[in-house]
This record gives C-alpha cells, structure tokens and sequence, in this order.
C-alpha cells in the first residue's frame, strides 16, 4: 500500500532537465550537492496551491510528485519537493535520509516540516528545498562550520539549524532529531499540515522562488519581485493575472491549475 513513497526516481535526466542541468552527470560530492540544491530552489517553486485552491492532501507517492514537479513543472511544499529530492539525490548515488523538522517559535511545536540529510565521507550535511521562506542556497555541514550563512549545532537532544547575520547574530529556524525517518511518518504530517483548519496553506496563497539575483513571491494578492534589475510589488487583479504571473515569473504553465478567487485574500508583504 505504502511501496509509492518509496519507489525509485522514475527519470533522473528528466529531473535534472527540470532544474536547468541537463545532460549533467553530478556525482555524490559536497560540491555536486551544493550545486543541486542551489538549482532545484532557482527552479522549483515552493508553492501549495492544491492545499489553497482545493483542500486537497498532497501526494507523496514518488510517481505523483515527479509526474506534478517535473513532467507538469509545478512547485510543491516541504513534503512534496523534500521527498522527490530524496528519491533523486539517492538516484544519483548520495547516502541521503529524511528527518521530521520543528518550526521555531517561543516553544518548541509538534513537527510540521521534513528536511534532507547527506552522509558525504562520513560527514553529515543539511539540505532543504522546501521551506519556502530563507534556507540555506545549499548544504550545511555538522559541526557548526557557517555555510550560506547558516550553521548546524547540537541543542540538547536535538540539532538546530541557525541563520547567522552578517553581524554574527545566530537566530534558531529549526530543530530536529537525526533520527532517519521512514516516508511513511511523512503521511499524518502532511495530512495535519494540509488540512487542520487553521492552516495558512489552506487560507493564504503563497507561492516563492528563489533568483539568480533576487526572490519572487506571492503572498495572498500580492505579488513582489526583487533582482538587480527589476523591482515589482502589486496587488494581483484576478485569476487570469495570476495564471500569467505564476507562468511568467515561477515557470508554472497558467492552464489546470487550481485556483479559486482572489477576493478575501490579504495584501500581504513577506
């Protein structure tokens, strides 16, 4: 019943077609790891509009997110976009296993976000292309080493990954064991994520890319932009302004999507 979400990548060529490498032949090195994720978060988006725009509970079935991500190219959230990276980075040969993440707040909450660990030469590193909000533009090894402005160190019985400021302000993002889990713990996860009643993902549009040179986001009707050569923010009007924008700015094509209108949406500025 279970076998999908563990099911090998269908195609890795395609999926590396799909993150703008193709013909690539990555080997499972830190370098190789830090180019893939920097390549899978400035070409998938995060976004979960099946969550918003039908209450559905995503798939996790390997078959249904590859067919979704890569041969439709939508985006997807923390369990659809980390979990078909897991099943492409061990396509590739890398020694990679999910962990079940807790959100900060001022307390430490049930844990509603998954994240991807590497085993590279015995070192262990943090990947994540799911959070849709400021990650690390690619790996970060243990120990405490900054990398992509972020480091990962022992809290407890946990490991935190911390965003340091340019000011050497270390601020906590997340917790989590490093405890390998099994894709079926994924399951209760994104049903709670995706349908509890006060869910953003079901009340709130939210739709982000990370650029070469900037970020695109859309938070409720509002869409901004910003790069070194362009800068937008604006209430989006309706669906068919919408459908352009996600094609034109996120690379995801306007038709079958599911939207619903835009009217009650806040305005809102990340």
């Amino acid at each position: 019943m279970y076998e999908e979400l563990c099911a090998p990548l269908p195609d890795a060529g395609a999926y590396l077609e799909r993150i703008g490498l193709p013909g690539a032949r990555p080997e499972p090195t830190v370098q190789w790891l830090d180019r893939l994720i920097h390549a899978q978060l400035t070409h998938v988006p995060f976004e979960a509009m099946d969550c918003w725009g039908r209450g559905d509970v995503p798939s996790l079935s390997v078959e249904d997110l590859f067919d979704k991500i890569v041969r439709r190219r939508r985006g997807g959230y923390c369990f659809e976009l980390n979990s078909l990276m897991l099943a492409f980075l061990r396509a590739l040969g890398f020694d990679a296993y999910i962990v079940t993440v807790h959100l900060l707040r001022d307390f430490v909450p049930p844990p509603a976000h998954c994240a991807v660990v590497c085993v590279i030469d015995g070192e262990k590193y943090f990947c994540d292309v799911g959070y849709g909000g400021p990650v690390p533009d690619g790996c970060v090894k243990y120990g405490g080493s900054l990398s992509h402005g972020y480091r990962v160190v022992g809290d407890g019985d946990y490991r935190c990954l911390e965003r340091v400021d340019d000011d050497g302000t270390a601020r906590k993002v997340m917790l989590y064991s490093d405890v390998p889990a099994p894709n079926v713990d994924l399951i209760p996860l994104n049903y709670y994520v995706s349908q509890r009643p006060d869910s953003s993902f079901r009340s709130v549009l939210n739709v982000n890319l990370r650029l070469e040179d900037g970020s695109a986001w859309i938070r409720g009707k509002r869409f901004c932009l910003r790069s070194a050569g362009q800068s937008v923010d604006r209430e989006l009007r309706d669906t068919d302004d919408l459908r352009e924008v996600l094609e034109r700015f996120f690379g995801i094509p306007g038709e079958g999507l599911p939207l619903r209108a835009l009217d009650g949406q806040p305005g809102i500025t990340p």
